[in-house]
């Protein structure tokens, strides 16, 4: 399964090696890049799904009319044993409202077993980050197949404006709030999970993200979620390194995301 593993992912670099190819630093207006008119909060995949920082959602949503697809794996501490797979396509039906669907695929290679689920997501941006006001999203998304449940949230977006043309172009910052329901759940007292970020913005739409929730008693563990990492939002080319922890694992795990925005 190791080798199924590598093989994926020297597919995935051979996918997006045209766009980074020669390995020849190159003045950042020659990147080619997606230009957007507003951005806000948005983020690529993460492990819940909808796009966001590593593990949680965000605020930002797509474009009229673009459309994005993208993939992700997770190795729990760092081994292969259990490996998480997800997957995301989604689409911008106005500035405002985003529409898509979502996969995940769990390997347990001890034990031979694959477990798989998806479901549709949406999320309706409700203020832009404009003055004093912040963005203000709310999504749902639901998983069905092996794995059943139901999820809502709400979040929040503030960007502030350091140097669009230095080292540090911007900081932002984000809120949220998400609340899980587990079909055939046994924990009937669980409650909502809030969570907070901040994204350092640099050069070539280069973004270092980190992330911190509450406890989560539906991840199956009781340690502080958390996730660092960098994401380059390129919008042609996405990619995202990480370590996270959704509070399940005994040690930060490497978290890897690739996509494309068109």
């Amino acid at each position: 399964m190791k080798f199924k593993t590598l093989f994926l992912l020297g597919a995935l670099a051979a996918l997006v090696t045209p766009s980074l190819r020669a390995g020849e630093p190159a003045p950042e207006k020659n990147i080619a890049v997606v230009e957007d008119t507003y951005v806000g909060g948005r983020g690529l995949l993460t492990i819940q799904g909808p796009t966001g920082m590593f593990i949680n959602p965000t605020s930002g949503t797509l474009p009229e009319g673009s459309f994005t697809a993208q993939y992700c794996l997770l190795l729990p501490n760092n081994e292969t044993d259990i490996i998480g797979h997800g997957g995301l396509i989604s689409y911008g039906v106005t500035e405002w409202l985003e529409i898509g669907g979502l996969l995940s695929f769990i390997d347990d290679n001890k034990n031979n077993d694959l477990t798989s689920a998806g479901g549709p997501q949406a999320r309706v941006r409700i203020l832009k980050d404009q003055g004093a006001m912040p963005e203000w999203s709310v999504g749902g998304y639901a998983i069905f197949g092996d794995l059943e449940r139901y999820n809502a949230y709400t979040a929040l977006y503030k960007n502030f404006v350091i140097d669009p043309s230095g080292m540090v172009r911007s900081i932002g910052l984000h809120l949220g709030l998400r609340e899980t329901w587990i079909e055939d759940s046994a924990d009937s007292q669980d409650a909502p999970v809030g969570y907070g970020g901040l994204e350092i913005e640099l050069p070539f739409r280069l973004y270092l993200v980190g992330e911190v929730s509450t406890k989560d008693k539906d991840s199956g563990g009781d340690k502080t979620p958390y996730a660092f990492g960098v994401q380059w939002r390129l919008g042609g080319v996405n990619i995202s390194t990480a370590f996270a922890n959704t509070g399940a694992f005994s040690e930060p795990s490497f978290f890897f995301g690739v996509g494309s925005q068109f």
